[in-house]
C-alpha cells in the first residue's frame, strides 16, 4: 500500500489508491452530467459554442478536483484515534476515535471487483453524513482497518491505551494479495444468522413491492431529456415506416369489431404493463439484494447484500432509537413484514448508493411468525407476548371524516359539469369510500405502553408499528390546534435521535385532553429517570 514518510514516531501516514482519482471523477460525473449536457444542449442551440468544446471544459474542474483529493488525502491510525487529513487551500485535520466509530460501511461494485478495490464509509454518532469516506482502498487495507477499528474499541471498553499502532499496520501487509471471493461480504468477526433470504422470498419481495414502476418513471425521465420519444415517434410514423400503419390498421380493426373487444384489448394492454413491472421489481429486487443476510455479532448487527454492488454494513445495537413494522394490503395477505429501524447519527437518506438502505428496512421481508423472535434480536428487552392497545378519543372520527368528506365533494365537482345527472352517483361513491376510509384509518391507529416502550401505530392499507424505549426518548411535545382544545384533544410527539424527516415516529393524533397530559408526564418522567444510552 502506497505510503509516506511518518509525520511522528508513533504513526505512518497512508494515501488512498491510486485509481481513487477515477473513482472520484466517475462519482462527480454522474450527480453532474444531466447539468452539463443540458448546458452544452443549451450553448449549441444558441450557436455560442459546440456541445463537444462545452463538454470538455466542463469536465477540467471535476478532473483537478479529483487529483488534488488523492494527492492531499492522508489517514493514520494513532493510539485511540483515527487521523485524517484532506484539502489543499483549505485544510482539514479530523480526529475520529475508535470508540466513536459507530458504522464501518464497505460498498463493492463491479469495478470495484475487477480491480480489487473497496469503498469504505465511516459514520459516527455526530451527524446524518459519514464522518468520512475513503474512496477508495486496498483490500488489505480495509481488514487493517476494520481490525484496528475493532482492537480500539476493545481497548476503550477496557480503560486501555492501544499498544504499538504501527503494528496493526505492519500486520496489514501479511494478509493475502488475493482474499477471499466476496471480501466485502465476508465478516472477520464470527457472528449467528438471524436473517438469510433465500431466491424464494426474494421473488416474493419483488412482487409484492413493485419498484417496477419506478424504474419505468426512471427510464421515462431519461428517455425524455435525451429526447428519446421524438427519435422513437419519427422511427415509427416516418413516412418509410411499416409499423405505424400496422399499429392503426390494429386499433382500427379493434374498435370496428365493437365495445366489448375494445374494452378486452384495453385490459389486455394493462395487463401486460402491470406483468411488465412486476417482472421488472423482481429482476430488481433479485440482483440488489440477492443473498440478504443480517447477522448478530459482537459488534452488532451486520447486513450483508447485493449481486452487482455488494454492501457491507455494521448497525450497533446501542444505536437503534425506534423499530418500525411495515405491513401493507400484499403483505398482509402473504404472511408477511418489513422491520426497519431508525439509528443515530447515521444517514437518513436511505439511497441505495449510500450503503445504508437496511438502516430502513433491516429485515425487507419477513414471515409473520418470525417477527416476535426477530425484533427480540433487535430490541432485546421486548418481552410482551401481545400489546394491548389503547384507542383515540371517541371523536376522533368525527374530526376525520369531515376532512374526507370535504375532499370527496372537492373532487366531484368537475364531473357535475361532465357528467351531468351521473355526477350525483359518482359523488355518493366519493362520500360513501370517506366515510368508510374515516373509519378504517381512526379503527387502525392506536398506542401502548409496554416492557417500558411506548408503541404506536397507524394506517390502514399500509399499516406501521413503530416502537420506542424509554432509553432512547429525548423530547414529549404535547400539541393543540384550536380546534383540539375545542374537542378536548391534543397531539402527543415522542422524539428520539434517530428521526428521519420522512420516518414513522411515535406521533399519536387525536388523543383525549386528560390522557395526553397524563401520558406526557409519565413518558417525560421516565426518559428523566433512565439514562440516554448512545
Amino acid at each position: 500500500m502506497p505510503s509516506e514518510p511518518a509525520t511522528s514516531s508513533r504513526a505512518i501516514e497512508h494515501r488512498l489508491h491510486p485509481l481513487s482519482i477515477g473513482f472520484s471523477l466517475g462519482s462527480q460525473l454522474r450527480r453532474a452530467i444531466f447539468p452539463l449536457i443540458l448546458g452544452g444542449a443549451s450553448a449549441n442551440f444558441l450557436g455560442v459554442v459546440e456541445m463537444r468544446s462545452v463538454l470538455l471544459i466542463g469536465l477540467i474542474p471535476f478532473v483537478v478536483g479529483s487529483v488534488v483529493r488523492y494527492l492531499t488525502f492522508r489517514y493514520r491510525y494513532e493510539e485511540a484515534e483515527l487521523v485524517i487529513r484532506s484539502g489543499l487551500l483549505f485544510r482539514r485535520e479530523r480526529h475520529v476515535p475508535y470508540a466513536r466509530i459507530q458504522n464501518l460501511d464497505a460498498v463493492q461494485g463491479v469495478f470495484h471487483r475487477m480491480l480489487g478495490v473497496v469503498e469504505v464509509k465511516l459514520q459516527t454518532g455526530g451527524g446524518q453524513e459519514p464522518e468520512a469516506t475513503l474512496t477508495v482502498l486496498p483490500l488489505p487495507a480495509l481488514e487493517a482497518l476494520r481490525q484496528r477499528v475493532r482492537e480500539g474499541k476493545r481497548e476503550a471498553a477496557d480503560g486501555t491505551v492501544a499498544g504499538d499502532p504501527t503494528a496493526a499496520e505492519e500486520g496489514a501487509t501479511a494478509i493475502p494479495a488475493e482474499p477471499a471471493a466476496d471480501p466485502v461480504l465476508a465478516d472477520p468477526a464470527e457472528g449467528r444468522t438471524l436473517l438469510h433470504l433465500p431466491a424464494r422470498e426474494l421473488l416474493l419481495h419483488g412482487l409484492l413491492q413493485n419498484r417496477g414502476m419506478v424504474l419505468i418513471a426512471a427510464a421515462f425521465g431519461l428517455a425524455w431529456e435525451f429526447g428519446l420519444f421524438e427519435r422513437a415517434s419519427n422511427w415509427i410514423a416516418g413516412e418509410q415506416s411499416w409499423i405505424g400503419p400496422a399499429v392503426e390498421g390494429a386499433a382500427a380493426d379493434v374498435v370496428a369489431a365493437g365495445i366489448l373487444v375494445t374494452v378486452v384489448a384495453i385490459t389486455a394492454l394493462v395487463v401486460a404493463f402491470v406483468i411488465f413491472a412486476r417482472v421488472l421489481s423482481v429482476v430488481w429486487t433479485l440482483v440488489r439484494l440477492h443473498d440478504y443476510r443480517v447477522v448478530r455479532s459482537e459488534e452488532g448487527l451486520r447486513a450483508t447484500f447485493g449481486m452487482l454492488t455488494q454492501v457491507a454494513a455494521t448497525i450497533p445495537l446501542r444505536r437503534v432509537q425506534t423499530v418500525t413494522i411495515h405491513e401493507g394490503p400484499l403483505q398482509r395477505w402473504a404472511g408477511r413484514v418489513a422491520v426497519g429501524v431508525q439509528t443515530a447519527g447515521g444517514s437518513q437518506a436511505g439511497q441505495p448508493g449510500n450503503a445504508d438502505p437496511h438502516r430502513h428496512q433491516l429485515a425487507p421481508i419477513l414471515r409473520r411468525d418470525r417477527l416476535r423472535e426477530f425484533l427480540r434480536e433487535v430490541i432485546p428487552e421486548l418481552d410482551a407476548p401481545e400489546v394491548g392497545w389503547e384507542p383515540v378519543s371517541p371523536l376522533a372520527f368525527r374530526r376525520v371524516v369531515r376532512g374526507t368528506c370535504f375532499l370527496a365533494t372537492l373532487a366531484s365537482v368537475p364531473l357535475y359539469f361532465t357528467l351531468g345527472a351521473w355526477g350525483v352517483a359518482f359523488h355518493a361513491a366519493f362520500l360513501a369510500w370517506a366515510v368508510f376510509y374515516a373509519r378504517r384509518y381512526v379503527g387502525c391507529l392506536g398506542w401502548a405502553l409496554k416492557d417500558d416502550m411506548v408503541w404506536f401505530r397507524s394506517g390502514w392499507l399500509w399499516r406501521r408499528t413503530t416502537i420506542a424505549r424509554y432509553t432512547r426518548i429525548q423530547v414529549v411535545a404535547l400539541r393543540t390546534t384550536p380546534i383540539d382544545r375545542w374537542r378536548g384533544m391534543a397531539r402527543l410527539r415522542v422524539d428520539t435521535a434517530g428521526a428521519g424527516a420522512a420516518a414513522h415516529k411515535v406521533d399519536i393524533p387525536y388523543l383525549p385532553l386528560d390522557t395526553a397530559r397524563r401520558l406526557r408526564t409519565h413518558l417525560a418522567a421516565e426518559a428523566a429517570r433512565t439514562a440516554f444510552r448512545w
